[in-house]
């Protein structure tokens, strides 16, 4: 099997033409070849430089190359499109969507029929928008499209979320210092589901291995099951061997003690609950998650700590 990944120097895209070489796939990635940051060994792998927003680089590059599977780790509706007029003939066309296409949840743990089509005040409706061109397409003309949609990516070469919302780096230098730090008194008990990066990327190689089962379809990648944000910070504290005195304030209060944050789209998010079902995955093509939740945050602060940026606080 051939497969041409797009985004291939990615954190994602990279791990993904990785497992696929190591599976015995013929791997050919594409890349703007502006990343500088070597992420991971991708020795095996043939690279294309070139832009999929340009038609011709599509038209006269890529599509010679005659992939069985396509994979695409950062789509979007533009590339769905260019896609469906180049690719629709290949075997599997494989996009990495988002869970937060479910926000707010109605029901947890939230499966693949979960509502997500409409747009919510919190969902990420631009998600919402590819995805349902994907499948309706599917429905429409057999576009070979599949969806895979993880929740909150954790792992190497990603600062992880923090109880601010975002992946700020100044909260863990915080707790790695041992200053006080404060939380928001609402999220305590917010459940949240990580997955792993390389447990993510491990998926789409497993799916390939079902080329009829999975077209048309959406599964939810994720680790097995959902923590409260406390066993989350309690996870890093422990890790950090942190003495940071914790404190918990209104939620509007943080953006008074720490003005230099920008709060915008932040604890709205976060204060949402996240626990999703995988079973499908488990089922159709065999994903087997390696991590838990608490695993992948202690992957992800081990290569903060490795990569020098856990120990210089802004002043």
């Amino acid at each position: 099997m051939k497969v041409l990944v797009f985004g291939a120097t990615g954190e994602v895209g990279g791990r993904i033409a990785r497992l696929a070489v190591d599976a015995g796939r013929e791997v050919v990635g594409v890349s703007r070849g502006r990343n500088k940051r070597t992420m991971v060994d991708l020795s095996g792998v043939r690279m294309l430089t070139g832009s999929k927003r340009e038609e011709d680089f599509i038209r006269d590059v890529c599509v010679p190359e005659k992939p069985d599977a396509v994979i695409d780790s950062v789509p979007s509706l533009a590339d769905v499109e260019m896609y469906h007029k180049y690719f629709k003939d290949v075997k599997n066309i494989l996009f990495c969507s988002s869970t937060g296409t479910y926000a707010p949840l109605l029901r947890m743990p939230a499966d693949e029929t979960h509502p997500w089509r409409d747009k919510t005040p919190v969902n990420f409706y631009p998600q919402c928008v590819r995805d349902a061109k994907i499948i309706d397409l599917w429905q429409s003309d057999g576009f070979p499209g599949t969806v895979l949609r993880p929740t909150n990516i954790i792992g190497e070469h990603r600062v992880p979320l923090e109880l601010w919302g975002s992946r700020d780096i100044e909260f863990f230098k915080k707790l790695k210092a041992g200053e006080p730090i404060a939380i928001s008194n609402e999220c305590r008990n917010v459940l949240l589901q990580s997955g792993y990066n390389w447990d993510l990327a491990s998926a789409f190689i497993k799916a390939l291995d079902h080329p009829d089962a999975i077209r048309g379809e959406i599964y939810n990648i994720s680790c097995k099951r959902s923590i409260t944000l406390e066993r989350y910070l309690e996870t890093a504290v422990e890790f950090l061997n942190s003495k940071s005195e914790i404190s918990e304030v209104p939620t509007e209060k943080l953006a008074e003690l720490y003005p230099t944050v920008e709060w915008k789209n932040r604890l709205e998010f976060l204060l949402l609950h996240m626990c999703l079902d995988i079973s499908k995955a488990e089922r159709t093509f065999g994903y087997a998650p390696a991590k838990t939740a608490e695993e992948g945050l202690v992957a992800a602060l081990e290569w903060c700590e490795s990569a020098g940026l856990l120990y210089t606080l802004n002043a």
